[in-house]
């Protein structure tokens, strides 16, 4: 399982890291072609933007650890050891209950989606925001895993 996570989490970042060079691309094209052929290309931006929504939310879903997010821990750190699980599980309750609670109705809304399209491309919304989706499924598949963790034996480890 845990092999898993790391050839996903490999591959996300892969993605991100092509994607990026994607929005990269694009802007120095569009800068290329505004000042050299005098020409706005609207379906740059629009690239772009959709490029880097797919990327902050594939990142912070599947590249980005936990502990590698902003966190209020002045109360947190004065605890030991088991006062921290407490408030680890606690949190992690919080969480993955909020995420399970918003699946449902977010993945209808996207899938509702499916009518609407982008202005310039005319892309079909449901599949631009997909990656929210996905977002929210591998948070709360992260943080089961983590529940799980912080209820075993080994949960110190999860710290």
């Amino acid at each position: 399982m845990l092999r898993l996570g790391r050839h996903i989490t490999r591959a996300a970042e892969a993605l991100c890291a092509a994607m990026f060079a994607g929005v990269f691309i694009v802007f120095v094209y569009k800068i290329v072609m505004r000042y050299a052929a005098h020409d706005a290309v609207a379906w740059a931006d629009e690239v772009s933007v959709v490029l880097f929504v797919w990327i902050v939310f594939l990142a912070n879903g599947f590249v980005v650890e936990d502990r590698r997010q902003i966190a209020f821990d002045l109360f947190y750190r004065h605890l030991g050891p088991s006062g921290q699980r407490v408030v680890a599980l606690l949190r992690t309750l919080l969480i993955a209950g909020l995420i399970a609670a918003a699946l449902p109705g977010s993945l209808d809304y996207i899938a509702f989606l499916w009518r609407e399209k982008t202005p310039v491309l005319l892309w079909r919304l449901d599949i631009v925001y997909a990656c929210f989706g996905a977002f929210l499924v591998a948070v709360l598949v992260r943080y089961l895993v983590r529940l799980a963790g912080l209820a075993g034996r080994n949960w110190r480890e999860q710290l």
